[in-house]
């Protein structure tokens, strides 16, 4: 078992356009469900984006389909940063890019539960010459809460709920809109979570995140 932190930026826009390999991450927020909406219809829509990784993915939380010659993940947004100082009860911070016609789900939150968050990033390995998993939750250990899955609550300082979207704009070099989405979450002492990170497509490690009541961990 390793420990962070993590200080992951991603390039989004090898979604958009398939690129020259670089060393760079590229990660999709897969699925996010809670905040007291209708998990049936939150958040309202996904979409396909690029994705330059080859093989099948040992996460099973990400799908990877053909669209035309190219392949495809549907998410929900774009994750262009992701940290965390490795502490069990240190918060976790994202960055994303999602719809505009999301953003009426995501704005005016205030029930902080995070019953799932779903996410998987890739990376080049300029020396082997592929494609390797970055980082995706690997969930419970033995039973202490959901597999695959990142399972707390969003953060609050005061009555100020650290969940943000912002109004849609363009991004990069692209007429394309999207809004941005920081939100931090935190352990709800009842689930803990286990991630995986890669080095390289040989090496890695599993860093443990959350703590729950009545145990030693």
């Amino acid at each position: 078992m390793g420990d962070g932190p993590l200080n992951i930026s991603c390039d989004w826009q090898q979604t958009l356009q398939q690129r020259p390999q670089k060393n760079i991450p590229v990660g999709y927020l897969l699925d996010i469900k809670g905040l007291g909406r209708d998990d049936s219809a939150f958040p309202k829509s996904t979409s396909n984006f690029y994705t330059p990784f080859e093989g099948t993915p040992n996460y099973k939380g990400v799908e990877i389909t053909k669209v035309g010659a190219k392949n495809a993940i549907r998410c929900v947004g774009l994750i262009t940063g992701l940290q965390w100082e490795g502490g069990k009860l240190d918060p976790i911070d994202f960055s994303v890019l999602i719809s505009p016609e999301n953003k009426p789900d995501f704005t005016g939150v205030t029930n902080t539960e995070l019953k799932k968050l779903t996410f998987w990033m890739c990376e080049w390995d300029s020396a082997k010459g592929q494609w390797y998993e970055k980082c995706f939750p690997l969930g419970a250990e033995s039973g202490q809460g959901t597999p695959d899955t990142l399972v707390g609550r969003i953060n609050q300082k005061g009555s100020e709920v650290m969940f943000h979207v912002q109004e849609p704009e363009p991004v990069g070099v692209t007429d394309i809109k999207f809004c941005r989405l920081d939100f931090q979450v935190i352990p709800d002492k009842k689930n803990l979570c286990n991630f995986h990170f890669g080095h390289n497509a040989e090496g890695k490690d599993v860093y443990g995140w959350g703590y729950q009541e009545g145990s030693a961990k």
